[in-house]
């Protein structure tokens, strides 16, 4: 009796081919979704970092301008003492009048650059506003005290003194409030910041170590599915 022929089969070889290419394409599927992953953190994270920086530059330039307009005007009292205590030469009173009122279109300024960014800051634009007419209306007194008066004479400087004394501590007080306000809302944005990145860091992370495991476990289902397929 004849022994029957036995034909072979590439059915094993067969399947590990299939196995190996889809084991490869999931490889490469893995590292080109972990890699897309990587490239949206990275330009998430460096966006949104670029637009924190730019707010706390403002920020840090809002309190810097309000500490300016703060020493302006501490300057600007000084050459208005200096002007009654040295009053009586006419080149002198003229010399601190002109500081005098250098400082003061210097304060202003200061006044008027902090109010255009304070509301979109989260300052309160109308209390710089407010401080601006405030300080506009000081100079008024003092030049109401000094008119008129006679500097050679050392009565009439006395009682332009009286006149304008303490007249300036209010508005020190409303100039303080404003540069402590940038800096406490510097502080508070600087620390909502640090907050948020921290989030955004924790949030990317989470998500980049879910698509490896993602792609480990896609990876053994396909090994565990071919050594089935080879048992």
């Amino acid at each position: 009796m004849r022994e029957a022929v036995r034909t072979p089969t590439y059915g094993g070889a067969g399947d590990r081919r299939r196995s190996i290419i889809a084991l490869a394409g999931t490889l490469i599927a893995v590292f080109v979704v972990n890699s897309l992953i990587g490239l949206f953190a990275i330009r998430y994270a460096g966006d949104a970092e670029g637009r924190d920086r730019e707010v706390l530059a403002r920020l840090a330039h809002a309190a810097d301008t309000a500490r300016e307009a703060q020493v302006a005007f501490k300057i600007q009292v000084q050459e208005w003492k200096n002007m009654l205590l040295r009053g009586s030469d006419p080149g002198d009173a003229a010399h601190h009048l002109a500081g005098f009122e250098a400082q003061e279109r210097r304060v202003a300024e200061q006044l008027g650059q902090l109010a255009a960014v304070a509301a979109d800051l989260g300052l309160d634009a109308a209390e710089v506003r407010a401080a601006a007419a405030e300080h506009e209306a000081l100079g008024r007194r003092y030049r109401a005290a000094l008119e008129g008066s006679d500097r050679s004479d050392p009565a009439a400087v006395a009682a332009v003194d009286r006149a304008v004394r303490g007249i300036d501590r209010p508005f020190d007080r409303t100039i303080d409030a404003l540069a402590e306000a940038a800096r406490a809302r510097a502080d508070a944005v600087r620390a909502t910041t640090e907050s948020a990145r921290m989030e955004r860091y924790d949030t990317l992370r989470t998500v980049a170590v879910a698509s490896m495991l993602v792609g480990v476990a896609l990876v053994g289902i396909i090994l565990v599915r071919a050594t089935w397929r080879r048992d």
